[in-house]
C-alpha cells in the first residue's frame, strides 16, 4: 500500500502527540480533582469553623449569609433529623446523623453525593454543641453542589487541555506543509529522474532551500552530466566499431596489394644493374608504406586500449620517421617543412605504432591544408613539427599555414566521419584522438598567429624506465 511521505511524517508526529496528550490529560484530570477538592475544602472549612465556633445563634438568616460565602448549602438538624434552620428551602428532612459525621471543622469534607431536590450534592457533616432552644447537640450539614464542583474542576482542567490540542493542531498544520513540500519536491524530483531515463539529460532547476533536496538536485544533475558524456562515448566508439566492421576486410586486402607492391619495387631495385640518378623508386616506395599506414588506420579503428603494447622510445625518434615520410610528398607540393628534433630525448611510454599513426594523420592533414592555402592564395605554404618537454609531460605541436577548420568547431573537428575536406572521410582526427587518449593524452587545435596548430600531450615514461 502506497503511503505518501507526508503521512509518513505526520502519523508517527501525531501519535506521539496524541498519546502524550492523553497520558498529560489524565494526570492533569487527577489533579485537577484533587487541586478543587482541596481548595473547596479549605473554603467550606473556613466558613465551619466560624459557624462552629461563633456564640450567635444559627438561624436560617445566618445559615443563608454564611452559604453564599462559600457557595454551599447549610441545614442545621437535630439528632433525630429533623430541620431546626437552613440556607434553603431544601427538602433535608429525616436525615440522621451517620458514622462520618466529624466532631470539628478540620473533619468536614466533600463526601460521596446525595440527591435533594432532585439535584446532586457532595455532603459533609459534623457535630455542633447546643445553639438553639432547648439546649442539645445538633447537626451542621454541609450540602456543595455537584455543578458547581464540576463547573470548578472544568475550569481547572481545560485551559491545559485545550492548549494540549491547539499544539497538537499546530505540530500537524507545520508538519502537513513540510512533509508537503519535500513531497512535492521528491515528486519533480522523480520526473526529473523519469526523464533522464527518456535521455534527456537537460539540467534540472535546483530547489529554493538550501537542504538535502537540493543536493539530492545537484547529485542529478552531476549524473545526467556524466551520462551525456557516456552516450557520447558509446555513439562515438559504435560509429567507430562500425567502420572497423565494414573497412577491416576492404583494408586487409588493400594493404596486403600495396604491401605486394612495395615488395615488388624492392626486387625492381635489385634486378636493376645500373644506379638511378633519381630517387623515383624511393619515393615510391615510401608513398607505398604511407598507404600501408593509411589503411592501418582502419585495422586499428576498433582496437581497444587493453588491446596495445607499450613500450618506452624517443617521441623525437618516432616523429622523425614520420616527417621522412612525407618529405617527399611536401617537396613535390612545394611546402616548407620544418622539423629540428629537440638536443635531448623525451620519452614516451605508449604504443608506438598506434601513436606512429596519429602523428602521421596530422602530418598528413597539416600537409593537405597547407597545399590547399598555397594554392588558393599568394602566401608560402609551411609545416612546422616541434616536440618539447614541459614539466612531467612532453608536448608535440604540428602547426600549417592553412585556412584552418572553418566549417568545424571546437572538439567536434575529433569525432568520426567530420572533416571540411569535400573528398575526406573525417576518420584520421577521430583515430588520432582514440590513439591519444588511450595512452593518457589530450589532443586539442587552436588558430593563432596566422597558423592551425594541433598539439599532442603526453605523460613522460616513469623515472628509472629504460629504452624498449
Amino acid at each position: 500500500m502506497r503511503l505518501p511521505i507526508r503521512y509518513q511524517f505526520m502519523l508517527p508526529l501525531l501519535g506521539v502527540a496524541v498519546a502524550s496528550l492523553v497520558a498529560i490529560g489524565i494526570i492533569d484530570a487527577r489533579l485537577a480533582t484533587q487541586q478543587t477538592r482541596t481548595r473547596i475544602e479549605q473554603q467550606l472549612r473556613g466558613v465551619v469553623t466560624v459557624l462552629t465556633e461563633s456564640s450567635y445563634p444559627l438561624t436560617s438568616t445566618v445559615l443563608k449569609q454564611m452559604g453564599g460565602l462559600a457557595s454551599a448549602d447549610f441545614v442545621l438538624t437535630d439528632g433525630r433529623g429533623n430541620v431546626l434552620a437552613s440556607s434553603s428551602s431544601l427538602d433535608f428532612h429525616g436525615r440522621r446523623p451517620d458514622e462520618l459525621t466529624g466532631k470539628n471543622a478540620e473533619d468536614v469534607t466533600l463526601g460521596p453525593p446525595i440527591e435533594v431536590s432532585s439535584k446532586s450534592y457532595l455532603h459533609s457533616s459534623i457535630w455542633v454543641r447546643g445553639r438553639t432552644q432547648p439546649a442539645e447537640p445538633s447537626v451542621l450539614h454541609i450540602l456543595f453542589s455537584q455543578d458547581e464542583f464540576n463547573a470548578a474542576w472544568r475550569a481547572a482542567f481545560l485551559p491545559p487541555f485545550l492548549v494540549g490540542m491547539a499544539t497538537i493542531a499546530s505540530v500537524a498544520l507545520v508538519v502537513h506543509l513540510v512533509a508537503g513540500r519535500v513531497s512535492r519536491v521528491l515528486a519533480e524530483l522523480g520526473n526529473d529522474v523519469q526523464r533522464l531515463s527518456r535521455g534527456d539529460y537537460s539540467q534540472l532547476e535546483q530547489p529554493s532551500w538550501d537542504d538535502e533536496t537540493r543536493d539530492l538536485a545537484t547529485s542529478i544533475n552531476h549524473t545526467a552530466s556524466q551520462l551525456a558524456e557516456y552516450e557520447t562515448e558509446l555513439r562515438r566508439n559504435e560509429r567507430l566499431q562500425t567502420v572497423a566492421m565494414l573497412g577491416a576486410g576492404l583494408a586487409h586486402e588493400m594493404r596486403n596489394a600495396a604491401t605486394g607492391c612495395r615488395l615488388a619495387l624492392d626486387l625492381h631495385a635489385e634486378e636493376c644493374q645500373e644506379p638511378h640518378e633519381d630517387d623515383s623508386l624511393e619515393v615510391a616506395r615510401r608513398q607505398l608504406a604511407l598507404m600501408e599506414n593509411r589503411l592501418q588506420q582502419l585495422l586499428h579503428l576498433g582496437r581497444k586500449p587493453n588491446d596495445q603494447t607499450e613500450s618506452c622510445f624517443d617521441l623525437a625518434a618516432l616523429v622523425s620517421e614520420s616527417v621522412a615520410l612525407i618529405q617527399p610528398a611536401a617537396r613535390h607540393a612545394g611546402i616548407q617543412l620544418d622539423w629540428s628534433p629537440p638536443e635531448r630525448d623525451v620519452t614516451v611510454q605508449a604504443d608506438a605504432e598506434l601513436l606512429s599513426q596519429a602523428i602521421m594523420n596530422l602530418l598528413i592533414n597539416a600537409l593537405d591544408a597547407a597545399a590547399k592555402g598555397r594554392t588558393q592564395g599568394d602566401r608560402d605554404g609551411v609545416v612546422q613539427v616541434e616536440v618539447n618537454q614541459l614539466g612531467e609531460r612532453s608536448e608535440l605541436i604540428v602547426a600549417d599555414s592553412g585556412d584552418g577548420m572553418q566549417k568545424v568547431s571546437g572538439s567536434d573537428v575529433f569525432e568520426p566521419f567530420v572533416t571540411d575536406k569535400p573528398e575526406g572521410v573525417g576518420l584520421g582526427l577521430a583515430v588520432a584522438r582514440r590513439v591519444v587518449e588511450s595512452c593518457g593524452g589530450q589532443i586539442g587545435w587552436n588558430r593563432s598567429d596566422g597558423l592551425t596548430k594541433f598539439r599532442i600531450r603526453l605523460p613522460l615514461a616513469t623515472a628509472g624506465v629504460h629504452h624498449g
